[in-house]
């Protein structure tokens, strides 16, 4: 009741956030216009994701990985205050992420992606290993990371490693591209799907050290192709798709992210 009869607080919030203006006359924002005919929970519901996208809070962007809700995130004082969306918070949440970050979110997840790559180059260095960070040439080799002659190979046979970064929402999937596939069944032994999860607080943070580094593990090519459907006359691969290899299938690295390692996550850092 109290923060319902603070006209003057609630005025100031509006034009503090862009929602209205004043000029010879007070103008509300066009889409909180649209919200002031009836006080239904429709509205209220819309009124919600408008304050979200207008004044996001701090935990957003890092509530939504892969287009999903991870509501563990969620700091549980602000999850209890919007509850009351109910059945449709995932939705309105979804929608202000969307709204806020956009395009953005898939430059994040690219270098989040770098960062698992640099993690595995620092942990091949510390090794002894002199490994060549292919990606930085070009996506079609089908794999980020390439080693001459090294982990028990015979000869100057190459090793791919693909490297896919997660974090602990996303560990259970990964996509892997229609090339990476094609050259992991021709180089079978020889290439291998290597996955670092970082701790969401590098989401937050924009900076990911080796004491974010929560687990490395490795999925050979074998359990890779036998996971695809055999392509027949009405399936055929694109280009990409989405694997869920069971706990099973994943085998512990023996990779150790030297203590020197440090990625940022914002693009627009120096």
């Amino acid at each position: 009741m109290a923060v319902s009869l603070d006209i003057s607080g609630t005025a100031n919030f509006l034009l503090d956030a862009g929602l209205a203006r004043i000029e010879s006359f007070v103008i509300t924002e066009r889409g909180l216009a649209r919200l002031d005919r009836e006080a239904d929970l429709t509205t209220l519901k819309g009124i919600a994701r408008l304050l979200l996208r207008h004044r996001p809070p701090d935990w957003l962007r890092a509530v939504v990985i892969d287009g999903r809700l991870a509501r563990e995130f969620i700091p549980q004082q602000d999850l209890e205050a919007i509850t009351w969306l109910g059945d449709d918070l995932e939705e309105i949440v979804l929608t202000a992420h969307e709204q806020v970050y956009g395009a953005s979110d898939d430059q994040l997840r690219k270098l989040l992606g770098d960062a698992g790559e640099l993690a595995v180059m620092s942990a091949l260095r510390r090794d002894g290993h002199n490994p060549r960070h292919a990606s930085l040439i070009s996506d079609r080799f089908g794999y980020d990371i390439e080693l001459q002659n090294e982990m028990e190979v015979v000869g100057l046979e190459v090793v791919g490693l693909e490297v896919k970064a997660a974090v602990k929402a996303t560990t259970g999937r990964a996509l892997i591209s229609r090339n990476e596939f094609e050259v992991a069944k021709r180089m079978g032994g020889r290439w291998k799907l290597v996955q670092v999860t970082f701790s969401s607080r590098v989401i937050a943070r924009g900076r990911a050290t080796a004491a974010d580094v929560e687990g490395i593990r490795e999925l050979t090519s074998h359990s890779l192709i036998d996971m695809a459907p055999v392509e027949k006359k009405g399936f055929r691969w694109t280009e990409a798709a989405e694997i869920r290899p069971s706990e099973t299938e994943w085998k512990p690295s023996n990779l150790r992210v030297g203590e020197e390692f440090e990625a940022l996550l914002s693009s627009d850092k120096v």
